[in-house]
């Protein structure tokens, strides 16, 4: 592609050097930069792009897009730009022939629920007999090929080139999670999306976000004018029993479906709700018309709102009611998200991803929901290090008041010390209403043991935090780490 056909389109402060070029390649990371390929330079959170410039033009990079003038040969063209990160999305959907506009392009954004809502919404596509790519934090896949990422947000060259994939493979329909982050740090700028999906609200990433309100801001740019010719869209599913959802309904120029337990005026109303270790039972009724039943594998009250979530994207995709239904019974769950692990007989180890104090608390009383009479419930829970720590106490609290007894241990703690982690979570299980049984052990194989060990004949036994990672992070390392294998190797060694 010639860079002239770049430079029309993007925000630009001044260029040095020809634009006549042929483009072969784009790439913010030197290390990837082949002959003719042009080079954008990002302010990262540990490293600047800027002091690897040099590094790219050695590697054959003939274009440099900074955000500030750096000396280079006088065959290097040179764009200076306000924003590196918006210009990389600009440059990486222009490159790719603006792939995600070929699509019919879902966005599923909130603190909660966004894995599973997405991974329903391609379930039910995939019944219907359409074909799709998805993007999750738990795993990416193009048809029935699964796609790798460095980072668990691709930046907008990654997806650009995912859709472009996509596309070459006969996808129509394709469906991702959307982060905060992914908004902020223009990661998503330049993609067409069709339709929203707001889940929840709730306290995350405040290590990132000035506060609640910030957190909001930053989500609900994908549901004002201002911003749609940066993000498309033509409508949005939105939790109306959520009090963040309730303002975007107001706000938005989209056309809304909303959703509900509560409201019985909302488009899509869950009742007759029956939720156990075996699944979900209830009746939705679309548009205060049709009333459907639906049946799911899948456990916990918070699920609901997931099915609702994924039933009003569908409709707004003109998916059949029956394909929806089936759909929704296929998926028997998501790795990490309420997951049973299905070695343990004697009683039930759930693993979730619950990192959050609302994910947290929604799992706990789901379990306790569930159990037996004279049967407990144990948590096995840590906070992740360099991340908001606001939410330790209240996870503590939340962990202290539902379980019956929680092992306070290490999540990844990364550049913190994991003691003073479970310090700052253990001020939440001594300070107010929690039952103070606890024990903390820094070593989480050796919790996870401990609770197992602890757990008798229909006890639930939560292990939270991590879901579907298989790593734990340290300073500056990562060793293999899987809570369900854990599990499984305790259960296999006591057959």
């Amino acid at each position: 592609m010639k860079l002239a056909q770049i430079l029309k389109e993007i925000n630009r402060s001044e260029i040095n050097g020809y634009s006549d070029k042929e483009i072969s390649g784009i790439s913010y990371d030197s290390r990837k930069i082949k002959k003719s390929f042009l080079f954008v330079a990002i302010p990262g959170f540990k490293k600047d792009g800027h002091d690897f410039v040099c590094d790219a033009v050695k590697n054959g990079a003939s274009v440099v897009v900074s955000q500030r003038k750096i000396k280079l040969p006088d065959d290097i063209t040179q764009i200076i730009v306000p924003d590196s990160r918006s210009a990389l999305a600009a440059i990486s959907s222009i490159f790719y022939g603006k792939p995600s506009s070929k699509l019919t392009l879902t966005g599923i954004t909130g603190t909660n629920g966004k894995t599973t809502s997405v991974f329903l919404i391609d379930k039910i596509l995939k019944s219907a007999g359409k074909k799709t790519s998805f993007i999750t934090t738990v795993e990416s896949f193009i048809l029935d090929k699964k796609i790798s990422f460095d980072r668990t947000t691709p930046e907008s060259l990654e997806l650009n080139n995912f859709f472009n994939a996509s596309i070459n493979q006969g996808c129509e329909f394709s469906t991702m999670e959307v982060s905060s982050h992914a908004v902020d740090l223009h990661r998503v700028d330049n993609l067409d999306f069709s339709y929203f999906a707001f889940t929840n609200l709730t306290q995350d990433h405040l290590d990132y976000h000035a506060g609640m309100e910030d957190y909001f801001n930053v989500k609900k740019k994908l549901f004002l004018k201002e911003h749609r010719d940066t993000f498309g869209g033509k409508g949005a599913v939105i939790n109306a029993d959520d009090n963040y959802g309730k303002k975007l309904i107001k706000i938005t120029d989209l056309d809304v479906m909303s959703f509900s337990v509560y409201f019985n005026n909302s488009d899509i109303k869950a009742s007759d709700i029956v939720s156990n270790t075996c699944g979900i039972d209830m009746d939705v009724t679309v548009k205060r018309r049709k009333k459907i039943k639906i049946k799911s594998a899948m456990s916990g009250y918070f699920n609901v709102y997931n099915i609702l979530a994924s039933i009003g994207i569908c409709i707004f995709l003109g998916i059949d009611i029956d394909f929806i239904r089936e759909g929704i019974n296929l998926i028997s769950g998501v790795s990490g998200r309420f997951e049973k692990i299905m070695e343990v007989r004697d009683f039930t180890v759930i693993v979730d991803y619950a990192h959050t104090p609302d994910g947290l608390e929604n799992v706990l009383k789901t379990a306790k929901y569930l159990l037996e009479p004279n049967s407990k419930l144990i948590t096995v829970f840590g906070c992740g290090g360099d991340r908001d720590k606001t939410k330790r106490k209240v996870m503590g609290d939340i962990a202290g008041d539902i379980s019956d007894y929680v092992f306070i241990t290490s999540d990844n703690p990364r550049t913190e010390d994991p003691d003073s982690i479970m310090e700052m979570i253990e001020a939440g299980m001594t300070a107010g209403r929690c039952s103070k049984s606890y024990k903390k052990i820094s070593d989480r194989k050796k919790a996870i043991i401990e609770a197992l060990d602890m757990a008798h004949k229909k006890d639930i036994v939560v292990i939270a935090g991590k879901g579907h990672e298989d790593y734990q992070e340290f300073d500056g390392y990562r060793i293999h780490f899987s809570d369900q294998k854990i599990v499984k190797d305790w259960a296999s060694a006591r057959k």
